[in-house]
């Protein structure tokens, strides 16, 4: 595998940033695509890290985009970092520009752990004709609950969404972004540990899923939120690609 690691200035960031993109060897074609979501403590390095991707993607045809959120909920804030834009638009403009990768949709796929996990399907879910498949692993599906649950994190939630009232009906609103999809948006391939803090946020988020009738699969594995769970998660979104 070609590992680059790039940093260049972001229009939608106003700023420098930093993207990591793993490209096969020997590229048949064109690639299929997968931009990777770390999470909140986490950085444009970590799955490179903490688990193997880097030997599991060398024995696939996948280039995998892992761009750097910092602590955005992937989210953009009024006069300041546009972070869901540059994710959902521009990281993976620029990469198919730079490689000359796919802008078939039925190629690019999307996944994130925790935080990244939220931003996959905030991502996806707003723009569905862009993605084939969306990957949510360990997710923070709920932002008004973990803001009830985390009342240390007032100042900072209103800085990222506003109000709770703001949240809702929006694009931080996971419940609502699948409510109005139709069954020819992207599926969506959900894993978590049972012992995960967030376990019934994706076990609500599952029925959500299947109330709307999406095509949709839930794994619940041993563990909790931690990189032991991750590890062989990312084996299982890279073979489920592949097979795509």
């Amino acid at each position: 595998m070609a590992i680059n690691r790039i940093e260049f200035y972001s229009e939608k960031l106003q700023m420098n940033t930093r993207v990591n993109v793993i490209l096969p060897d020997h590229p048949k074609d064109k690639c299929k695509i997968l931009l990777l979501l770390h999470g909140l403590h986490d950085d444009e390095n970590s799955w490179i890290d903490q688990t193997r991707l880097v030997s599991y993607a060398s024995k696939t045809q996948i280039t995998i985009i892992m761009p750097r959120a910092d602590r955005s909920y992937y989210t953009n804030r009024d006069g300041d970092s546009q972070y869901f834009d540059y994710i959902g638009e521009e990281v993976l403009q620029r990469c198919q520009q730079w490689f000359n990768l796919s802008c078939n949709p039925a190629d690019i796929f999307i996944a994130g752990v925790s935080m990244g996990g939220f931003g996959a399907l905030k991502v996806g879910l707003t723009h569905p004709t862009q993605y084939r498949q969306i990957f949510a692993l360990s997710a923070v599906p709920d932002i008004n609950k973990q803001w009830e649950e985390k009342p240390k994190r007032e100042k900072w939630f209103r800085s990222l969404f506003g109000s709770p009232e703001q949240v809702k009906k929006s694009n931080n609103d996971i419940a609502y972004l699948i409510s109005q999809q139709s069954t020819d948006a992207p599926a969506i391939w959900q894993l978590c540990g049972v012992n995960d803090p967030y376990y019934q946020m994706n076990i609500t988020l599952h029925e959500q899923i299947e109330h709307q009738g999406l095509n949709h699969e839930f794994i619940e594995v041993p563990g909790g939120h931690e990189w032991d769970v991750w590890n062989p998660a990312i084996k299982q979104v890279l073979q489920c690609i592949e097979q795509a």
